[in-house]
């Protein structure tokens, strides 16, 4: 027989099974955030005392060991790029050429990547270098080389009218852009390059630890949404270079194809972007970043142009109306992590 509650008792019950359930909804909620939460991002800072010389001369033994150290820690792997790739690969390197002729991807770094693609068993002739335009590519020292033995070098497109090399099957379709800017009678699309959809199955992001006039940086985000599509000089506006970024680096299929992201940050523009008038505002900086996440790497790029810009007596590109937005909105589409308390940062060091 069951006991009668008093009305006291039964509010007293009552309350505590209320509590109870508050209680584990509370910590159902919790765990259901803390799963939601992306993992720490890993990121390598491989740093080499006078990697870069007197006179701007890189130190290309010391490079290749940075570049193997760099990634051994990143994978965890003894022979990383075995782990990553294979002989049956065909692997671009996506490098930077816009701050043609006095900042680029270096030689150095890339024929160190090279050299370990091969060394893993990837054929010579499946590496293919490449950027967006031949002329930038020209300017900055590199034969262009398309077919034949060894590594390949091509360009999406040329100054000759020849740009046989982008995809019109699924592009990147936008209209908050301007309009005076479209090419291609007002189009609102922009092609992907063939040698990023097509000509390789895997890519590296090489990219540069440089400021941008417009977008406040040049680092890996930028290095993509400007350089494997066409017909975006219509987002080179202050209300639309940063969602352009974000949003074109988060379209299907544009991510994937990057193994890992790099920023050859051996020397660094911290002004004057995106084609420095003269030396005066590139510094060494002797390092190379490594991570699979490319948000990370461009928040603690954009922190390094930021120091250097307050030692020379600078503005922050925030106060001079050039913020990079762009990260954090990237951020925010889950492509990675922008808060350094969401890095967990290993720094190597090269004698």
């Amino acid at each position: 027989m069951s006991k009668k509650l008093s009305r006291r008792e039964f509010v007293e019950k009552s309350a505590k099974t209320i509590a109870a359930g508050a209680l584990l909804a509370s910590g159902a909620a919790g765990a259901a955030q803390a799963a939601k939460s992306p993992p720490k991002s890993k990121v390598v800072e491989v740093t080499a005392d006078r990697a870069v010389r007197s006179g701007r001369k890189i130190d290309a033994k010391k490079v290749r060991q940075m570049v193997k150290k760099g990634l051994a820690a990143l994978t965890g792997e003894k022979e990383p790029f075995k782990k990553l790739f294979n002989p049956h690969d065909k692997v671009g390197l996506k490098i930077n050429c816009l701050g043609r002729p006095r900042i680029y991807t270096h030689h150095e770094v890339i024929n160190a990547f090279a050299e370990e693609l091969k060394a893993a068993g990837v054929k010579p002739e499946n590496i293919i270098v490449w950027d967006r335009f031949e002329e930038h590519m020209k300017d900055c020292g590199f034969s262009m080389k398309p077919e034949g033995p060894g590594v390949l070098v091509r360009a999406t497109e040329s100054y000759r009218g020849d740009n046989d090399c982008l995809d019109d099957s699924d592009p990147y379709v936008c209209s908050k852009d301007s309009p005076s800017r479209r090419q291609d009678d007002d189009s609102t699309a922009s092609r992907l390059s063939r040698i990023f959809k097509h000509d390789c199955n895997k890519h590296i992001n090489l990219a540069i630890l440089k400021d941008h006039g417009l977008a406040g940086v040049t680092l890996c985000l930028k290095n993509i949404a400007f350089g494997i599509c066409d017909n975006n000089r219509r987002f080179h506006g202050p209300d639309h270079v940063n969602p352009f970024i974000s949003d074109f680096c988060a379209k299907k299929g544009v991510m994937d194809k990057f193994s890992f992201h790099v920023i050859d940050g051996l020397e660094g523009c911290y002004d004057d972007g995106p084609c420095p008038g003269s030396e005066g505002s590139i510094f060494a900086h002797n390092t190379i970043w490594f991570s699979k996440d490319p948000v990370a790497l461009d928040a603690l790029g954009h922190a390094v142009i930021e120091a250097r810009r307050k030692k020379e007596g600078l503005r922050s590109l925030k106060k001079s109306g050039r913020h990079p937005k762009h990260i954090q909105m990237a951020g925010k589409l889950g492509l990675g992590n922008s808060d350094p308390g969401r890095m967990k940062i290993e720094k190597i060091s090269v004698p």
